[in-house]
């Protein structure tokens, strides 16, 4: 096999990985919640600008715990995914994420974000409204929550976008999942001037989750009988519902001193 060979068979390997993750019969947020928690009440609007359907979130029940279940949502067919923004959220929906984070906190409550986004939505009004701004106070606060944070990667967690729901004491995503610093098209039309050359570029990112696995980033892969989570997905949404359990379990159990500090610590050796 040639070099050149070689390198578009690894080019299309990348991509094939990012097309699973992207398939639209993988489980979304929506689905989740359904199958995996009880007595979720929606809460919508940002109390700022008003209520981005690309995030949604909301008090519910796990496994007898009262948690704030917070998700990126996809949309399951053109009307759904017209609705959530194909899972695009703007500057109101990291703010809704933000106030709902702080609600969880005020009454003890752990929080469990669901993350599946290729990326935060990139529109003039979102960029007017502040959303580099909204992205990095997401981050703030969740570093400061003095609750448990979990976060799962669905099928694809890119960018600040997703980064925005994802800092959290413990990450878990089903292994089918991508989990990158930009969509492919996206880094190669920055790098090479080509949104074609996505391929080369997904190569270069290694998308998979199984990167960010190794390097500590994500703490568990939840396991996806062939071909995957979109032909299983009641069996993923019941594995990832016991990972939830176990994972919150553990991290209710310390003391909130001790669970910033070990927050706070992951961050600061991410990649070593």
């Amino acid at each position: 096999m040639t070099v050149t060979t070689e390198t578009a068979e690894r080019e299309r390997v990348a991509f094939a990985a990012v097309e699973l993750a992207r398939n639209p019969g993988r489980p979304r947020a929506l689905q989740v919640i359904a199958a995996a928690f009880t007595e979720w009440t929606e809460l919508r609007g940002d109390r700022l600008f008003g209520d981005d359907r690309a995030v949604v979130g909301g008090p519910a029940l796990l496994d007898e715990r009262w948690v704030m279940v917070i998700g990126q949502e996809k949309g399951t067919d053109a009307i759904s995914r017209a609705v959530h923004n194909f899972g695009m959220p703007h500057p109101e929906g990291y703010r809704k994420a933000q106030r709902l984070m702080r609600t969880a906190e005020k009454f003890g409550m752990p929080v469990v974000c669901l993350v599946d986004t290729p990326a935060a939505h990139a529109g003039v009004g979102a960029e007017e409204r502040g959303q580099a701004w909204a992205i990095a106070q997401s981050l703030i606060t969740m570093l400061e929550l003095r609750v448990p944070v979990v976060s799962a990667v669905l099928s694809e967690g890119g960018s600040g976008g997703a980064l925005a729901l994802a800092l959290a004491d413990r990450v878990l995503a089903f292994e089918n999942a991508v989990y990158t610093v930009a969509p492919p098209e996206t880094c190669a039309a920055i790098l090479y001037r080509d949104a074609g050359q996505r391929g080369r570029a997904a190569a270069a990112l290694r998308p998979g989750v199984a990167t960010a696995h190794g390097i500590g980033l994500i703490d568990e892969l939840i396991p996806e009988p062939s071909p995957g989570a979109h032909a299983h997905s009641s069996l993923c949404i019941a594995a990832l519902r016991g990972a939830l359990v176990r994972h919150l379990d553990e991290l209710c159990a310390k003391d909130v001193d001790t669970l910033l500090m070990e927050r706070t610590d992951r961050y600061r050796r991410a990649g070593d």
